[in-house]
């Protein structure tokens, strides 16, 4: 009997503080360590204020606009008198080289020495104004919806029926469920977890993409980066962490988009690098559900249009292993609530049991999120002297778990699913 084993966390849950590992500002230089700089476009953001009021009510987001337009026209003030000293600073240096006398020379040294003192003072104050703006309400602020996302309710691209007969479901003790976190599996249960990601890593190896092995953990700088919530992700109780880290250590599992962002961050690639495709095999774990076995794959281009085109060639390796499996399912394109902050689009693989077939169940997923978080990773390539950056998707193709309970509830054996043995 071949039997596989889901096991609990012992990981804490922690309330964040409100400060951002993905932004540091300068007076926290000496007790935070700042993995990354962001790209922040102010501009890009904040230029057209009622396009952005419109995404957000699209989205039924909770952000105060009138507080990021106070944040932002002080944060601009405080940078702009920043450059005017500096400027200022510079123009005492030349003409303290160019002065003939004692006497002017002593002014122009006392008018740089108050400049330097209000540029110093100046720095100081406006930390606070930046980690306001900037960590507080700029980060905040979610993706640019698509085109294609719906306004209000949720649109069925795709749907399979199929003519298979009834099957009783199959009994047994083939998964044992102690609790949210731990799971037993055995049999054809055990077989299907095993082998069902497997063949799946090899259909997209056959359609160009990499396999690549991911690490189970992550840091905050690359949560945050993700726009995911805190709350969503196992933090890890580290005995020598100090209490102010603000990047402390999550588990998300190796078949996670947040895995692959490690290798992303700070990465410059040549542009004839890209497209990049990877896929990985692994586990996922978030909170209120049981670790799982997942796909996950992950895309990059230059340009939006590519990566979109790369977004629906997923979408049709999808229904080419999804039909293989015999069972109800359906592609939904998701309405602009529900999709995540860092979403643009996002497109849901529901699947029904031959006994059910008004219930469908999420069991993947593919997202498309333009540049939005290569830009907060600082993920990069260069056209010229001209920093650009790729435009991603990345999606679940398959979370076993719950797509073996409704195989087997379907009445569907690990011996009918030939593909998986073959």
């Amino acid at each position: 009997m071949l039997r596989t084993r889901s096991i609990g966390t012992a990981f804490g849950h922690h309330r964040r503080t409100l400060s951002s590992a993905l932004y540091v500002t300068g007076d926290k230089a000496k007790e935070q360590y700042a993995p990354l700089i962001p790209y922040l476009d102010f501009q890009a953001k904040l230029a057209d204020i009622g396009k952005l009021e419109h995404n957000l009510r699209l989205r039924r987001y909770r952000l105060d606009l009138d507080h990021l337009k106070q944040q932002w026209e002080l944060y601009r003030l405080m940078e702009q008198r920043k450059r005017d000293i500096e400027i200022r600073r510079v123009e005492l240096r030349d003409l303290i080289a160019k002065a003939t006398s004692e006497e002017t020379v002593n002014q122009l040294k006392l008018q740089a020495t108050l400049a330097k003192a209000d540029l110093k003072s100046l720095r100081e104050s406006s930390y606070a104004v930046a980690d306001n703006f900037v960590a507080g309400t700029f980060l905040a602020i979610p993706n640019e919806l698509h085109e294609r996302t719906p306004a209000e309710e949720a649109v069925v691209l795709y749907e399979n029926s199929p003519t298979r007969a009834l099957s009783k479901a199959i009994g047994g003790d083939w998964l044992e469920e102690y609790d949210s976190t731990s799971t037993y599996m055995r049999e054809d249960a055990a077989l299907m977890d095993l082998f069902l990601p497997i063949r799946c890593v090899e259909m997209f190896q056959d359609a160009g993409f990499v396999l690549f092995s991911n690490p189970d953990f992550v840091r905050t700088v690359l949560v945050e980066a993700a726009q995911e919530d805190l709350d969503s992700v196992y933090e890890v109780k580290e005995e020598v962490a100090l209490e102010h880290t603000l990047n402390r250590l999550h588990l998300c599992g190796g078949s996670s988009m947040l895995s692959f962002l490690g290798y992303l961050t700070k990465l410059s690639v040549f542009p004839t690098a890209l497209p990049l495709r990877l896929v990985a095999n692994g586990k996922q774990y978030l909170y209120e559900k049981a670790q799982t076995s997942a796909v996950q794959v992950l895309a990059a281009a230059q340009s939006s249009e590519a990566v979109i085109q790369i977004f629906d060639d997923t979408l049709e390796l999808y229904k080419h292993l999804y039909d293989k499996l015999g069972l109800p399912y359906r592609l939904v394109m998701i309405p602009a609530h529900e999709l995540k902050p860092a979403e643009a689009m996002r497109v849901s693989i529901e699947v029904a049991s031959l006994n059910d077939r008004q219930r469908f169940v999420s069991v993947g997923s593919v997202s498309y999120y333009g540049d939005f978080i290569s830009k907060r990773i600082a993920f990069n390539y260069h056209e010229g002297k001209v920093q650009k950056f790729p435009h991603l998707v990345a999606g679940t193709v398959v979370t076993a778990r719950e797509l073996i309970k409704l195989l087997l509830h379907s009445g569907v054996r690990f011996s009918d699913l030939n593909f998986l043995s073959s």
